[in-house]
């Protein structure tokens, strides 16, 4: 009776290590190659000296793996002045930053408004450098003035839209006001 038992025994040992052996068989892991991190409601804020010169935002930000940083759902970057005054705004459908350069593209219904001087630039893709505190693009674009509507491609200006150099500037038009 102790032999059968132990022969049983053996049997399902024996069963079960053949059973759990796959050889022969090469295993491939896939290798993850989504976000590292996956953040909503960003705010980021950027500060000289205690006074805020930057706040970026956006519904949704993520960091990839080799370091590059979305932003899928939008974004909105606002400028302030040495006062803490705001004064200008940029907005587009998505934001996106490589890891190893040191600027921002910003790509869809991209609008940059000079709060003071009521100017507004848009275009479809446009670069901010944070470093030289510029924005630029060789893309067409329009800027609306107060009594003009300008037309270009191609234009590089200071981060708070203060002033520009167009490059290729099309037809513009004077908008007349009805009183």
């Amino acid at each position: 009776m102790k032999n059968s038992l132990l022969i049983i025994l053996l049997s399902f040992f024996t069963l079960g290590i053949f059973s759990c052996s796959r050889e022969g068989e090469n295993l491939e892991i896939e290798e993850y190659t989504g976000p590292m991190f996956e953040s909503e409601n960003v705010r980021i804020m950027i500060t000289d000296s205690t006074v805020v010169k930057v706040i970026m935002s956006g519904a949704k930000q993520l960091q990839q793996q080799n370091g590059d940083v979305e932003f899928p759902e939008g974004i909105k970057v606002t400028f302030y002045d040495k006062s803490g005054e705001k004064i200008s705004e940029l907005t587009a459908q998505e934001g996106f930053k490589a890891a190893e350069e040191n600027f921002y593209r910003a790509r869809g219904d991209v609008y940059v408004r000079n709060l003071q001087k009521k100017e507004t630039l848009s275009t479809e893709e446009l670069y901010w450098d944070p470093e030289l505190h510029e924005i630029y693009t060789d893309k067409f674009l329009t800027i609306q003035t107060e009594d003009e509507l300008i037309m270009a491609e191609g234009m590089r200006a200071p981060e708070d839209f203060s002033t520009y150099e167009l490059v290729k500037i099309r037809d513009s038009e004077i908008i007349l006001e009805e009183k």
